[in-house]
């Protein structure tokens, strides 16, 4: 049985009731295909780069197979999480549409010279953390690689930070994706899954079909 910590950070403590349904029957359906996923929330604080830290702290010490984060505004398919850990990647998320009238989506690359490998997936620059897989060896490789910080009586690791570029701001889901590259790994996504995102209203979209339109332009 394999141990994955379903991880989100939700400054004001609630969660979403389509988040709220798509994680129980997660959790359901990873039992029936021999996956514990166990939710941990970390409410209350306004950095979000820390709460991310700190969720990723609890990975290590409690010794995690995986983590998959995931926002409290998605909606997912029960069985997408399942699918997308059995396809033995360090790095694998889904695209999650943004809440614009604008179709756009988390994810950084090069969308005209997108090419879909033979496993359906799509190596990319980055993603979001909106619905991302990391396994073991990634989360390892992250906390070996990160300063050491403390704060009152607390230690940790800065992993998620934020930073300037060349002039260009890095925000956290970014700048781990860089630095999970530098460290010789390959981010994917399965571009056949896209996450719903809510907000006052519920925002959806298809990542494949939007591949395909921007090629035909």
């Amino acid at each position: 049985m394999k141990n994955i910590l379903i991880a989100t950070p939700s400054y004001d403590g609630r969660l979403d009731v389509w988040y709220t349904n798509s994680l129980l029957e997660t959790v359901l359906f990873g039992f029936q295909n021999e996956i514990a996923f166990k939710p941990i929330f970390l409410s209350y604080d306004a950095l979000i780069q820390r709460s991310r830290n700190d969720l990723m702290k609890i990975a290590v010490e409690n010794n995690f197979d995986g983590i998959l984060w995931i926002d409290s505004d998605i909606e997912w398919h029960p069985e997408w999480p399942v699918e997308i850990i059995k396809r033995d990647k360090d790095i694998i998320g889904l695209p999650v549409i943004k809440k614009s009238l604008q179709e756009t989506y988390n994810v950084k690359c090069n969308l005209e010279d997108l090419n879909i490998n033979e496993e359906g997936l799509i190596s990319v620059q980055s993603i979001g953390t909106g619905f991302l897989y990391m396994s073991k060896k990634a989360i390892d490789f992250l906390w070996e690689n990160s300063e050491e910080y403390s704060e009152q009586d607390k230690t940790g690791r800065m992993i998620f930070n934020v930073s300037v570029k060349e002039g260009q701001f890095i925000s956290e889901d970014v700048s781990v994706c860089n630095k999970l590259k530098d460290g010789g790994f390959e981010i994917f996504i399965d571009p056949s899954k896209t996450c719903n995102h809510i907000g006052n209203l519920k925002y959806f979209g298809n990542f494949a079909e939007f591949i395909n339109k921007v090629k035909s332009i």
